[in-house]
């Protein structure tokens, strides 16, 4: 009886799709019934246990990715790489560079296990930033954020941290008083440092902040459910649920995540091969592994050539541009995957995120092929000494890069300028450090990567850092302006001069941007990359 109590519903039902898909295709009326995608788990691997979830601590990729779905903080950036708003609905800026004022959206909730909650205000962002200067909690991320008024003393100790230049003018309004104008500020403040803390769960947690599930709060779009690490285990896992606290607010496609902890990465390939994950990423030199499905790609690093300045033949940045002209750019990069995009600088092109607005601004095309060219000046260029010197040299490069097939063009493209092929020498992390620092090499392929400050990390292996017997002052000055009082415009143009520096001197030979891939399975949509922290977002991800 009670199913017939319902069956004239199911038809009214029936016939109400019937005359709103009238005339239609057949699989319109199919979609008239499917769900919209929302409230999938999503399964997708790690490659090791997260250690720390607390956001001014958190430094490990493993962490920082689930961190990142976790957390929400006053800026962030879009699908495009643009910064804009995520808690800060607006904010304003005064004419000296020195105070920014936020004003929050209202009705986001932290949320923990346990069913606990309370309201996000600016006195937890006040909080978070007391604690990311506190020397007790011992950041390694605090100096980023100097700029701010008396952080620098508080780091040291020499000052309490309640006189840090943040302030709450009210729940809902946050004041920053800085010490000096800081271009990049506002791109800090999208980062995981910058991210709030409730007072009242971290005092709760008895020092366990972010290392249990339990003692894990988040505001952002999901928060930790379960979180198995067992040092000993063989399937640890962290498993993350979507946050009614800001799913209310903003509404959070997904129904949470389960990362799996899988060390080999053979295994988490076969797991997405075979459905058991939703998505994987990888460095993209296998992705012919999981070729023909839908994928993301992003690009955080820059591959090039580095010259032993000290050997003879290299002294010169004009014989160091005959061996740049010598290479047959166009068959290097038939010959390469798609995904490995020609670089013409030190700074991966797709810019914006994280690189504070600047992509590469060479003033010329630096990374081009002119093999006539490169006969006629090494017919008069070097001597016959360095001509021979030639003979025997070796491009050294490390096991780990994973196109070293494709640098067999380059080696056919130096024969055909100087009648001697350039052997491809592969050699472990070790030894390939080691014979950098002691300057037993000829030529080297270098790997530029950002590691969490900008631009600047592109340019400072030619400065402060040099790695490579290079130590360039337009680098120098770079590093200085980016740490400096610098205008955003005055800060990349000195970036730009240290790269034309570079490249015009020939010290850095560009050539592809290595891609980070997420491959994910086709009835999947809505994901997003960050390639410079392989961070996986899926808040607004759904599967059909």
């Amino acid at each position: 009886m009670k199913r017939l109590r319902f069956f004239p519903l199911i038809c009214i039902i029936i016939c109400s799709a019937m005359i709103f898909v009238a005339c239609e295709p057949v699989d319109k009326v199919i979609d008239f019934f499917a769900d919209d995608g929302a409230g999938h788990i999503f399964k997708i691997a790690l490659e090791d246990d997260p250690v720390n979830l607390d956001p001014q601590l958190c430094e490990d990729k493993n962490s920082i990715t689930v961190a990142k779905n976790l957390y929400a903080g006053l800026m962030e950036y879009d699908e495009s790489g643009r910064l804009r708003g995520c808690m800060a609905e607006d904010y304003s800026v005064s004419e000296d560079g020195l105070s920014y004022t936020f004003y929050l959206k209202q009705g986001f909730k932290w949320h923990a296990l346990g069913n606990y909650e309370h309201d996000v205000t600016a006195d937890d962002f006040v909080f978070g930033f007391r604690r990311l200067m506190d020397p007790k909690t011992a950041s390694p991320h605090s100096e980023r954020y100097f700029c701010i008024k008396n952080s620098s003393s508080a780091r040291s100790g020499s000052m309490d941290v309640s006189e840090i230049g943040v302030e709450a003018l009210d729940d809902h309004t946050l004041k920053f008083t800085l010490e000096y104008p800081d271009a990049g500020f506002l791109y800090s403040l999208a980062e995981l440092p910058a991210m709030p803390c409730c007072e009242d769960f971290f005092i709760a947690s008895g020092g366990k902040y972010g290392l249990e599930a339990e003692a894990v709060c988040s505001n952002g779009p999901f928060f930790v459910r379960y979180w198995l690490h067992d040092p000993y285990g063989k399937d640890n896992y962290v498993r993350l649920r979507r946050n009614p606290g800001y799913s209310d607010v903003e509404f959070v496609s997904a129904g949470g995540i389960n990362y799996l902890i899988t060390h080999d990465p053979e295994v988490r390939l076969s797991d997405f091969s075979a459905g058991s994950t939703d998505a994987v990423t990888f460095d993209g030199m296998d992705f012919a592994s999981v070729d023909g499905e839908e994928h993301l790609a992003g690009y955080s690093d820059v591959c090039g050539i580095v010259f032993n300045e000290k050997e003879p033949v290299f002294y010169s940045s004009d014989l160091r541009q005959v061996f740049s002209l010598a290479i047959d750019r166009e068959a290097l990069n038939d010959h390469a995957p798609e995904l490995l995009k020609p670089a013409k600088g030190l700074v991966p092109e797709n810019g914006g995120m994280r690189l504070m607005g600047y992509s590469s601004r060479a003033g010329e095309d630096y990374a081009e092929s002119n093999i006539s060219m490169a006969e006629y000046k090494w017919g008069f260029l070097p001597d016959e000494h360095d001509k021979n010197s030639v003979m025997g040299m070796t491009l050294m490069v490390p096991n780990s890069f994973g196109y070293s097939d494709y640098l067999s063009e380059i080696s056919d493209s130096f024969y055909e300028v100087f009648g001697s092929h350039i052997a491809i020498e592969i050699v472990t992390p070790d030894d390939y450090e080691s014979r950098l620092k002691s300057g037993n090499y000829d030529m080297a392929l270098a790997i530029l990567s950002y590691k969490g400050n900008g631009t600047v990390d592109y340019i400072s292996p030619f400065g402060s850092e040099n790695l490579y017997s290079i130590k360039l002052a337009e680098a120098m000055s770079a590093e200085k302006a980016v740490k400096g009082p610098e205008s955003l415009q005055a800060m990349n143009y000195s970036l730009s001069e240290a790269e034309n520096a570079v490249l015009s001197g020939y010290h850095f030979v560009p050539l592809w941007q290595l891609p980070t891939v997420c491959a994910y399975d086709d009835d999947c949509e809505g994901l997003g990359l960050d390639p410079f922290t392989d961070t996986v977002y899926f808040k607004d991800a759904k599967c059909y």
